[in-house]
């Protein structure tokens, strides 16, 4: 019998690849069949989730005390990601149920295999940890809202818009799980397909076909770029060696003397890029301090000689000593320059990658002014693909920057991460929520205030710091389960009236008084109110910008600009309020009598808004979850300031 690891790894493969089976099915169904197949697995699948991450958050709470208890025990045990309920995980011999949090499922093999030394090839590994556990559940319910959303407005081709729909689900949780980065990269890419076929098959608009073009094309730019960045990073920072078979991430002792690691083969494992990518941070500086010395020792060396020399210039062995000396320090000081061009190198290289890297997520963010795509893909979009794009996708921009390029391009985050891209994200909450203010269309609204928050989120991100990386992960959350409630809602209206212009709306509160309560519930979530979701994310994203020793004077102009955001999204959200459900009624023409909340729907709203008060009231256990992980990418950041204050002059 599998032992209990064993069967939650098969679970992890079951939560993955499940969805694309049921894609399979469903396209060959006919009539109404769809619908309710897929309503009937998204359900399941969701519970099934569930119980694999009520597991999976056990396990990972008593790591995160454990290393809260021992402190060292992160810089020893816990140097890199560490995922449980790996698929392929050999576990350690004789015992089924132990984890080396590795996996030995190569997908492609690039280089020959050594004994002791990282497989050079891209691997088929997935995992679950403190960072993806909640997003995968979110994206399980957000798929069964989007069913449930898509109900009534689906009515033609239903058997491939739900195929597709869980082809995109695939995609989403593949790029969650991923721990290679070329595994990372192709879930990222696939989420594009689905996508493009929803939008531009099942749209609401005329120009439908024009957006999903838009869409796929912008993204898939910025994709390139990324696929660019993770290439170089995992060229330039190959494993470590101390010997052909023996990895190492630092100097070591040999001849008396402290020896730098010879480059060895190139691994895809983002756990092994973490650690190669600090100890070739560490490595390359120290190298350049060493052999800086080393000049200054020869320079003064070959300064007594010399003068010894010329003090008895008739004395040969004196001059071949000077000589000899001059040598030796003409010697050093090119092994100085190679050493300090050599950090220099990879100190820049490191900078464009990360540019490279980010430019894909900012895309798919999208953060303020990569977001020109997401009007006209919004608007086109059929409600449950809108729910999903904001809700889900969004999140893969912001994972990518958590996942990928903090733990990996640790210094250029450290030095432009707050200044330029929490710039960028501070501009985008004021801009985007101006345009939010300004929308009469509601699916419109929804969309710029979903940018707006996103923009915090980044904020929270490049601050770098225990309480800002804590905030945005579980911000990543907390802001799906708000904005896909409220697209839901807004699909609840536009299926009854086949519009969402905000002037043809008013007094709905006397109509649909369980509508407006949930409306009224997402929409003070949204804006933060305290006691729920949002506001405990937003309150560490804000207080992490007030850290001194992570951020600098700029912190506080981003805490102001991230201040007027939170105002601003209280405007616009309570006075769309104040038209939608109040006043005399007021309602667009419609053929028929438009009926109140389903059962359905009910459930697909009523879901959200119970977790929005949930994790408003009690998010500890979520955060708990996250400690470990949330510490491994804080301590990448702090090693790249000090590296950085220590560069300094």
């Amino acid at each position: 019998m599998d032992s209990p690891i064993v069967i939650l790894r098969y679970a992890v493969l079951a939560i993955l690849f499940a969805p694309l089976l049921a894609a399979l099915s469903i396209a060959l169904l006919p009539g109404s069949w769809p619908r309710r197949v897929a309503s009937a697995f998204a359900l399941i699948h969701l519970l099934f989730t569930a119980a694999v991450a009520f597991l999976a958050a056990t396990e990972l709470t008593q790591r995160s005390d454990y290393v809260t208890k021992n402190a060292g025990a992160e810089a020893k045990e816990f140097s890199a990601f560490q995922p449980i309920f790996v698929p392929g995980d050999p576990g350690f011999k004789g015992d089924a149920n132990s984890q080396t949090y590795a996996t030995t499922w190569s997908v492609l093999s690039v280089g020959k295999a050594q004994p002791g030394v990282p497989p050079a090839d891209v691997q088929f590994f997935i995992g679950i940890d403190g960072l993806n556990i909640w997003l995968v559940l979110l994206t399980s319910l957000m798929t069964y809202i989007a069913v449930l959303v898509s109900w009534r407005s689906i009515t033609e081709r239903s058997n491939g818009y739900y195929a597709w729909l869980f082809v995109l689900q695939t995609g989403l949780i593949g790029a969650f799980l991923s721990f290679d980065v070329i595994l990372f990269y192709a879930f990222f890419e696939l989420t594009l397909i689905p996508a493009f076929f929803l939008i531009g098959s099942w749209g609401v608009g005329g120009s439908k076909r024009d957006a999903a073009r838009k869409f796929f094309l912008y993204t898939l730019l910025g994709s390139l770029l990324t696929l660019t960045g993770v290439i170089g990073i995992v060229v330039t920072n190959p494993t470590p060696m101390l010997s052909p078979t023996t990895p190492t991430y630092g100097h070591f002792p040999a001849n008396g003397e402290m020896v730098a690691p010879q480059p060895g083969p190139i691994t895809f494992s983002i756990p092994s890029l973490m650690k190669n990518v600090n100890a070739w941070s560490n490595v390359k500086p120290t190298e350049a301090y060493r052999s800086e010395l080393k000049l200054q020792k020869a320079t003064a060396t070959a300064a007594a000689a010399k003068a010894k020399a010329e003090a008895t210039p008739n004395d040969p062995t004196l001059r071949r000593l000077a000589d000899d000396s001059e040598a030796a320090r003409s010697r050093a000081e090119g092994e100085s320059t190679a050493a300090a061009n050599d950090r220099d190198h990879y100190r820049g290289l490191q900078v464009w990658f990360f540019v490279a890297l980010v430019a894909g997520f900012a895309v798919k963010v999208p953060l303020v002014p990569f977001h020109t795509w997401l009007p006209a893909a919004y608007a086109e979009a059929p409600m449950g693909v809108t729910l999903i794009l904001s809700a889900l996708m969004a999140k893969l921009g912001t994972y990518g920057l958590l996942r990928i390029v903090l733990p990996l391009a640790p210094e250029p985050s450290v030095e432009y991460g707050l200044p330029v891209l929490g710039g960028l994200g501070a501009f985008g909450i004021i801009y985007a929520a101006f345009c939010a203010y300004a929308q009469r269309d509601l699916k419109l609204l929804t969309a710029y205030s979903s940018v707006s928050h996103l923009g915090f989120l980044v904020v929270g991100l490049f601050a770098f710091n225990t309480e800002g990386i804590t905030g945005a992960s579980l911000h990543m959350v907390n802001h799906g389960l708000s904005t896909g409630a409220m697209f839901g809602l807004l699909g609840f209206l536009a299926v009854r009236y086949q519009t969402l212009d905000m002037n043809q709306f008013g007094g709905l509160m006397g109509r649909y008084p369980g509508f407006a309560f949930l409306l009224v519930v997402i929409s003070l979530a949204s804006i933060g109110l305290p006691g729920l979701n949002n506001f405990v994310s937003e309150m560490l994203m804000l207080s992490s910008v007030f850290e001194p020793s992570s951020t600098s004077s700029v912190g506080y102009w981003l805490a102001a600009a991230a201040v007027a955001g939170l105002f601003l999204s209280a405007w616009y959200t309570m006075t769309m309020l104040r038209r939608v459900l109040f006043g005399p009624l007021q309602e667009p023409t419609t053929a028929t009598v438009p009926t109140g909340l389903t059962q359905r729907e009910t459930i697909a709203f009523a879901l959200p808004a119970l977790l929005c008060v949930v994790l408003g009231l009690y998010p500890q256990p979520v955060i708990d979850t996250m400690k470990a992980d949330v510490a491994l990418v804080v301590k990448a950041g702090d090693n790249a300031r000090t590296r950085s204050s220590d560069a300094r002059p």
